[in-house]
């Protein structure tokens, strides 16, 4: 899946046709996953996997999230998919969700120690000029985030080597989703309550 483009303001970037296309079925990945077993080979769909990655990399040339370049966090995918294909093709096939939680946390990591963190970023683009207690708080959130996909990865990588194929699916097709979502409601509601109190 690719999560990236909910923390980057869209209204900055030109949406492609293809690019919609390649996100929706980041977002399907589990499932195209779990149906593409039912039919082929562990091997055949890692090369679709495969196939995949070298078209979002030929897309996102020159793009950047975070500072860093969106090519570049999917050439590291690419080839951690390739060498798992030589040892484990089916944990290189679910090893998808595991990377990309893996690279979002270096993401907003990286951006931690080579400042400004991404949700000041974000923060900025919306709101303007920050003050010293919005640029803490975003850091504080940006390192919430660090930890969620470190912990998001962990459970990732659980299902990928003992649950069934069914859990697996379930927990990266959907509940990781909605614990995004719970962390994007819960953000927010925070957010809200810290300027109230702020304004009060």
């Amino acid at each position: 899946m690719t999560w990236w483009t909910a923390f980057m303001p869209f209204w900055r970037r030109k949406v492609r046709p293809l690019d919609l296309l390649l996100v929706l079925i980041s977002l399907a990945y589990p499932f195209v996953v779990y149906f593409g077993l039912m039919k082929f080979s562990p091997l055949v769909v890692g090369l679709a996997l495969v196939a995949f990655l070298l078209l979002r990399i030929a897309l996102q040339r020159g793009r950047r999230i975070g500072g860093r370049s969106e090519a570049g966090l999917y050439l590291f995918i690419l080839g951690a998919v390739l060498l798992l294909l030589l040892l484990d093709e089916l944990l290189a096939v679910k090893a998808y969700p595991v990377l990309i939680s893996l690279s979002f946390a270096a993401l907003f990591g990286f951006s931690l120690i080579s400042p400004p963190p991404i949700i000041e970023r974000i923060a900025r683009a919306m709101e303007g000029e920050l003050d010293d207690h919005a640029i803490r708080y975003t850091r504080r959130v940006t390192e919430a985030w660090v930890v969620f996909f470190l912990l998001n990865a962990a459970v990732s990588l659980w299902t990928a080597f003992y649950a069934s194929l069914e859990i697996w699916t379930l927990y990266n097709g959907f509940v990781s989703y909605l614990l995004i979502g719970l962390m994007f409601g819960g953000e927010y509601l925070l957010r809200q309550y810290v300027k109230r109190r702020k304004a009060g």
